[in-house]
Parts: structure tokens; C-alpha cells; sequence
């Protein structure tokens, strides 16, 4: 039997911790699963699983097996979709993941475009504030701003999004206009659930940076919420300048402290691995960067050679100099 078949049932069944997720997604029978992992084991003279009847789970030898087989795999892939592509055409599927709100304003049009311009193409997009697990998931690309998680995969930082302190018109005429830090302290704000709960905000004004107390009042999990709820002038929040800058311009929202600025969040983009780094995927982060670079609201990281980094997780990162 062809040994890519059998590493390829192998990865499955770690990836779904079972034989059974493993035949449900290949398509065969899970005995069938069973007796390839077997044959791979009597080939390569190791006992790969721990077998239980909770799942399965790698052995040492098994967690060998699997890095190399992966690599391996992402190999043949990625041969084989270079020669699909001699005609500069791209074909096969593209996994993307994003958080919620640039996912929908920044992430969203480009995919539309991609499969507009390769209809061959099959991209699937997942906005989530959850921090999939790349390769158990099966992910070719992610999207992430602040928080890089726990994570094996690699990651280049690409931008900076910039963030605002913003009311509704309303709201501040009712509560008053902040005329220092300390003025917010006295009102309620509305807080983002991917944001970590604290009873501080930093501001920086003359490259001064301050910090003052705040009112988390409200927590919300979800872009759209936070933005009914600041029309309905129950608070102030902090939010991305991209995905409200028409708002501000027609005055239908009003900067919070506009002499202050708020520090940044960081926007990277994740990849399994160098390997793994598809043509497809490699358009894609084209298009992306080009993007990046005529948005207002996000500066782009500064161009340079790509570096591997270690971050204070042991995360291996690809910055960019």
C-alpha cells in the first residue's frame, strides 16, 4: 500500500484523537483506518499509538513519525499544485481564519476578490475571536491582532492597527465631554471580550504615556453589539480607527480625548509551516500586504528580510527587520 496513504490515515487519527474521526473524515471504515495504521507500524518497527477507549494518542516514536510525515505530505502538496499551476492558474482549496472585525472589513473583500479572479479556487474563510490550532485544524492561513496564543506555527507580523476612544454625539453631550485621562474614570465603558479586562486605560499624548482608571461596565464578544450599544449611548469603548472611520467623519460618532492617541495592537499573519506555504496562499498574502499598505487606520509593518525570532512563549515567529 502506498506509504503516503498510510502516514496520511496515521496524521488523521492524531489530529482527531480517534480511529473512528479519523475514518469519518477519510471516507473508509474505521477498521480500514486500523489496519493502515497497523501496517505502518510493522513497516516501520515502532508502535506509533496508545490505543484506549477514550482515543488514541502518539506515542514518542509517534510524534517523530508525525512531524516528519507532515512534512512530507506539505512536500508532495505542494509539488503537485506547482505542477497544477504551470499555467499560472490557481486551482484547490485555501483555509483561512480571522477575528471577527477586521475579518469582515479587511479580510473578507480580498477572499471575494481571489474568487472572482480563480474561480478554480475553493476558499473557505471562518471569522472567529477563537484561536484555532493550525495544523490539527487544518488551517493554511490565519489572521490574528494582539494576542498570538499558544502556538507552534509561524507567524509574521504585517501591521499595526490603530485604535480610538469613541462615543456616540449623544452620550457625551448627557455625560459630559473628557477634558483630561482621569475625566473617564467617571464614565461607563464598554469593553471588547478579546480585550483582557483591565481597571486601566494607557494613553499617550507628546510621546508621554499615562494611565488611568476605568470603568469596564460592559463586556461584549461581538463588533456589531458593541456598536449598537455606543448608539444607544450606554458607554464609550476603545475600537479599531479602520472600522469607524466613516462613522467619525460623518459625526455620527465623536473621538473620546482627541489629543490622546491609544496604543496600537500588533497584526500578524500565521502559517503551519515554511513547507506548507502554498502558491495559492502566497497570492493571498500578496493581495493582503498590498492592502495593508493603502488602508487608513493600519500601518504596515516596515519592510525587510524575514527573520526567525523567539517570542517569551517560545513561539517561533517570522518578524519582519
Amino acid at each position: 500500500m502506498d506509504r503516503l496513504q498510510l502516514f496520511q490515515s496515521f496524521i488523521t487519527a492524531i489530529d482527531r484523537g480517534s480511529l473512528s474521526g479519523a475514518a469519518k473524515e477519510l471516507g473508509i471504515s474505521q477498521p480500514a483506518v486500523s489496519q493502515q495504521i497497523t501496517l505502518l507500524e510493522s513497516i516501520l518497527r515502532k508502535e506509533l499509538l496508545f490505543r484506549t477507549s477514550r482515543g488514541v494518542r502518539a506515542t514518542e516514536a509517534g510524534l517523530l513519525v508525525y512531524q516528519g510525515a507532515q512534512k512530507i505530505l506539505d512536500q508532495v502538496n505542494s509539488l503537485e499544485e506547482d505542477l497544477n499551476n504551470l499555467d499560472h492558474s490557481l486551482s484547490g482549496s485555501l483555509r483561512i481564519t480571522a477575528p471577527l472585525a477586521i475579518g469582515q472589513s479587511l479580510i473578507a473583500p480580498i477572499v471575494f476578490d481571489m474568487q472572482s479572479r480563480y474561480p478554480e479556487l475553493d476558499i473557505s474563510l471562518k471569522l472567529s475571536d477563537l484561536l484555532a490550532d493550525l495544523v490539527k485544524d487544518r488551517i493554511d492561513l490565519a489572521v490574528r491582532v494582539g494576542s498570538l496564543g499558544k502556538s507552534d506555527a509561524l507567524a509574521r507580523k504585517i501591521g499595526d492597527l490603530e485604535l480610538v476612544l469613541i462615543a456616540s454625539p449623544e452620550f457625551l453631550e448627557k455625560q459630559g465631554r473628557p477634558r483630561v485621562p482621569e475625566d473617564l474614570s467617571s464614565l461607563p465603558m464598554i469593553q471588547y471580550r478579546d480585550d483582557k479586562k483591565k481597571p486601566e486605560q494607557v494613553l499617550i499624548k507628546d510621546g508621554q504615556e499615562s494611565t488611568t482608571a476605568i470603568q469596564a461596565t460592559y463586556t461584549f464578544d461581538n463588533p456589531d453589539v458593541i456598536l449598537n450599544a455606543l448608539a444607544r449611548g450606554i458607554g464609550y469603548t476603545k475600537f479599531p480607527y479602520l472600522l469607524v472611520k466613516e462613522q467619525l467623519k460623518k459625526g455620527e460618532l465623536e473621538q473620546v480625548l482627541p489629543s490622546y492617541t491609544v496604543p496600537s495592537k500588533p497584526i500578524y499573519l500565521l502559517y503551519p509551516s515554511r513547507q506548507s506555504l502554498t502558491r495559492r496562499a502566497e497570492v493571498f498574502i500578496e493581495h493582503l500586504l498590498s492592502t495593508i499598505i493603502t488602508l487608513e487606520g493600519v500601518t504596515p509593518a516596515r519592510g525587510g528580510k524575514w527573520r526567525t525570532t523567539v517570542n517569551e512563549s517560545n513561539e517561533r515567529l517570522i518578524s519582519v527587520a
